[in-house]
């Protein structure tokens, strides 16, 4: 009888322990990834673009009228500014809450310096100086290259803003959602600012730990 007790008392502790292990299992937090809708970009570096300025860093600087239409290349990131998008530089709100505010375009010629960084890396950054916004009913688009497009599916262009702390515009605005194309190794979207940009891949939970800046 205590043998058939104790044999019962094993079992008994046996199950209640795999129980516990299937419960920790169930609850687990687990980080699971955002992907990032495939879709195929206007822009892809040509051959002789990538053979002309290759994969690396560099700073470029860019005088526009912003009056017309702009197109630029910028290494082998693409840049699209309609006619009147850019605001009043001098006159208008800057940050997060100002966005999608209406504003006075820009009269006079603008010169926007552009540094690329990190460009062979898995997390390519683009800066643009001075800071300035655009017209919520302009779209302005950026293209970034990254020859690692093709190892992700979560891929996005994050706003690096004065503090370096990068984030993920696209949770509290749809319109800035990120896409990739994979065969021409572009990550791009639309923007509303002109700041820092960085190629990151995000997470449920915020920023993978693995981007770094």
């Amino acid at each position: 009888m205590a043998r058939f007790r104790s044999s019962v008392f094993t079992m008994l502790a046996a199950g209640s322990l795999l129980l516990t292990a299937c419960s920790r299992d169930v609850t687990a937090p687990s980080v699971s990834k955002t992907m990032t809708p495939l879709r195929v970009s206007s822009f892809r570096p040509s051959a002789a673009a990538r053979s002309l300025y290759g994969v690396s860093d560099g700073t470029y600087t860019l005088t526009f009228d912003p009056s017309e239409d702009q197109s630029f290349n910028i290494g082998l990131n693409h840049l699209e500014l309609p006619a009147n998008s850019v605001c009043n530089i001098a006159g208008s709100s800057y940050g997060p809450e100002h966005w999608n505010e209406s504003c006075t375009p820009e009269a006079d010629t603008v010169t926007v310096t552009v540094t690329i960084s990190g460009a062979t890396s898995d997390h390519p950054r683009i800066d643009f100086q001075p800071a300035m916004r655009f017209s919520p009913d302009k779209n302005v688009e950026l293209y970034m290259y990254t020859p690692t497009a093709s190892l992700s599916d979560s891929w996005k262009l994050g706003y690096c803003n004065a503090e370096n702390v990068c984030v993920d515009e696209s949770v509290t605005d749809s319109e800035l959602q990120s896409y990739i194309d994979h065969d021409a190794s572009v990550v791009f979207r639309r923007i509303k600012h002109f700041s820092g940009y960085l190629i990151t891949d995000f997470t449920d939970q915020g920023l993978s730990p693995d981007a770094s800046w």
